[in-house]
């Protein structure tokens, strides 16, 4: 017997496989400690690479660290962070609910769009393909100022495509990449923002384009946001194949060709495996020779999320770059321009000393090797939910940031790469 689907039976079907195939976070809890300490720093520091405990927010002097825990093991991980007297709190009960809502939401916004034609939206999150397809429209749209360059392809055969905007030779340029953290989703839209701005909004902003040239790359670790979309909304790492191990994936932001693998205690399965040798990801090898080869950029500006920071180099170490005058005053100058929009406040400092270590990072690569003058990286708020604030923070988010960008830019305008 022949089986006929209405085509809503088999949207309805296609949804529900594809649910299926989405991990469920249900009954996962986000644990808060209380503000460390040096001591408390510390003592938490031991348990960063053990599985039990997924830290969103690493173990930091000033600040509470946030920990995703499975149920079953929020026995375990309370009872640890009781015993180092740390004073665990939940803040978010079911992690899935999260997720449903962000999805939700989504699906409303999508339906209420249409046929509208709207190519671009800061009312939700966009989909890798939706992303590509503005770029393309971008560049119909504006054909003698913008264009695409694929730098290289993923694992998984996506491409690396960077958006260049320029009216003309001879300048020097900004480099900025998104989404080199796959869960990260509200990382996009902010690159989409510059773009937008850039390009719809050109009359208000030629200036900038003036300047310099810009390279934007909405997303950096294609195969690990797809995955995000499709299968795991909290995937962080690319999905390459880890000789040897089951678990897939390498944190790209560990494994750039600068202090990389000084890390200790890394494993395959751990969210910082930085692989067993530097730019072993297609994803970074083809950043770091785009950023070589192309001598005009001067700058680099990396978009994550989440902690409200603007920070700079370095990682490995909490002693002062040398241009640390110079990256500090452009820092607090342009979170200053973006505390002016709606109050937002960002801590301003390098990587070491207001975050935490870290190693084979692009940001500190980028200016420890490659050269460049000038080197950021923006961790954009979380608002109370982590990687996945609700869609509507993200308009204010790009508003804000967006005005944060025009300052560095006009400091990459006079840097000057070696």
């Amino acid at each position: 017997m022949r089986l006929h689907l209405t085509f809503g039976a088999l949207l309805v079907l296609a949804f529900a496989t594809a649910t299926a195939t989405r991990k469920s976070y249900s009954c996962y809890k986000v644990i808060q400690t209380k503000t460390l300490d040096v001591e408390d720093v510390l003592k938490v520091a031991p348990f960063e690479h053990r599985p039990e405990f997924n830290f969103w927010s690493q173990p930091r002097v000033g600040r509470a660290a946030e920990i995703m825990v499975a149920p079953e093991h929020e026995a375990l991980v309370t009872r640890i962070l009781r015993r180092l007297k740390l004073n665990p709190t939940v803040v978010i009960e079911d992690v899935e609910k999260v997720v449903q809502s962000e999805r939700d939401h989504i699906d409303m916004i999508k339906s209420s769009e249409g046929k509208s034609g709207k190519a671009v939206s800061f009312d939700r999150y966009m989909t890798f393909d939706e992303i590509q397809v503005y770029l393309d429209e971008l560049v119909a749209a504006f054909p003698t100022l913008a264009s695409v360059i694929e730098i290289g392809q993923s694992t998984e055969g996506r491409p690396l495509r960077v958006l260049k905007i320029s009216n003309g030779p001879g300048k020097k340029a900004l480099f900025t990449d998104a989404a080199i953290h796959a869960r990260e989703w509200i990382a996009p839209p902010v690159a989409l923002k510059i773009a937008f701005e850039l390009l719809e909004n050109y009359a208000a902003n030629q200036a900038l384009v003036d300047l310099i040239d810009w390279y934007i790359l909405p997303v950096a670790n294609p195969d690990g946001y797809v995955y995000s979309w499709d299968s795991d909304r909290y995937w962080r790492k690319t999905r390459s194949v880890n000789p040897g191990s089951t678990c897939i994936g390498t944190d790209p932001n560990r494994n750039f060709d600068f202090h990389w693998g000084e890390e200790t205690g890394t494993v395959p399965c751990g969210e910082t495996w930085p692989n067993t040798r530097p730019f072993s990801e297609p994803e970074t090898a083809a950043m770091s020779v785009f950023i070589n080869n192309t001598l005009e950029i001067t700058t680099y500006v990396a978009i994550h999320s989440y902690g409200q920071l603007l920070i700079f180099p370095y990682g490995h170490t909490t002693e002062l770059p040398p241009t640390f005058d110079e990256l500090n005053t452009h820092a607090l100058d342009a979170a200053q321009a973006l505390q002016n929009v709606y109050g937002t406040v960002y801590e301003v400092g390098t990587v070491a000393n207001v975050l935490y270590f870290s190693y084979g990072a692009c940001r500190d690569w980028a200016y420890g090797a490659a050269g460049l003058p000038l080197s950021y990286t923006f961790e954009l708020p979380g608002n109370g939910f982590g990687f996945a604030p609700p869609p509507t923070d993200i308009l204010p988010v790009v508003t804000e940031t967006w005005e944060a960008v025009k300052v560095i830019a006009q400091a990459a305008g006079n840097a000057v790469r070696p």
